[in-house]
């Protein structure tokens, strides 16, 4: 199954929703920040952001692209049936793509056009390399949901076979899981 362009959108922007935080929490002025803190709901205010229209649209899109890719991972269908052989734990390869992400977001400010829509074409760029790779599923949010990639030997439909796999539980050599395969990636769910 390859994944289609729009679900892959919001799986690659889904990715970026922690960053998005961090480019909210930059944008809250220094005035807000001095602000002893507030107690009592009567009292507060909201904070003031520089650029508000930037930042809360960058925050927006990621989260409800966050809230899809949760959706997306729990109801993608298992539509095969496989057997390990031998399994490998692959630690390094996911936190790889954390680099290109963190390295965007250096001197970004959000009230520079020039940085911003600089930014806006690094997206992007990002999101073609990703997607066009068949690595649309390989991003640093599946680590922090506790998500796992894998090097597996498998039987599956009469094949052994070698493949990558993702899964969020444990993979022992003589499990039966099913899965789902997206960009040639086997996403694992264990059988009921």
């Amino acid at each position: 199954m390859k994944v289609k362009i729009l679900p892959a959108i919001f799986l690659f922007l889904g990715s970026y929703f922690p960053l998005s935080v961090i480019l909210l929490l930059q944008d809250v002025s220094d005035a807000t920040w001095k602000q002893s803190i507030c107690w009592s709901l009567h009292d507060c205010t909201l904070p003031v952001l520089m650029n508000p229209g930037r930042s809360l649209t960058l925050f927006i899109i990621c989260l409800i692209s966050l809230a899809f890719f949760t959706w997306v991972l729990k109801s993608l269908p298992a539509d095969h049936e496989l057997m390990v052989k031998e399994a490998k734990t692959v630690p390094n390869d996911l936190i790889n793509y954390v680099f290109p992400y963190v390295v965007s977001f250096m001197g970004l400010d959000l009230g520079s056009d020039g940085k911003f829509y600089g930014f806006l074409v690094f997206l992007i760029w990002m999101f073609l390399i990703t997607y066009r790779s068949g690595q649309i599923l390989m991003n640093p949010l599946l680590l922090a949901i506790g998500w796992q990639l894998h090097e597996l030997e498998v039987i599956t439909s009469g094949k052994e076979r070698s493949v990558i796999a993702l899964a969020k539980t444990k993979v022992y050599p003589g499990d039966k899981l099913s899965s789902c395969v997206i960009h040639g990636i086997y996403v694992l769910t264990k059988k009921e």
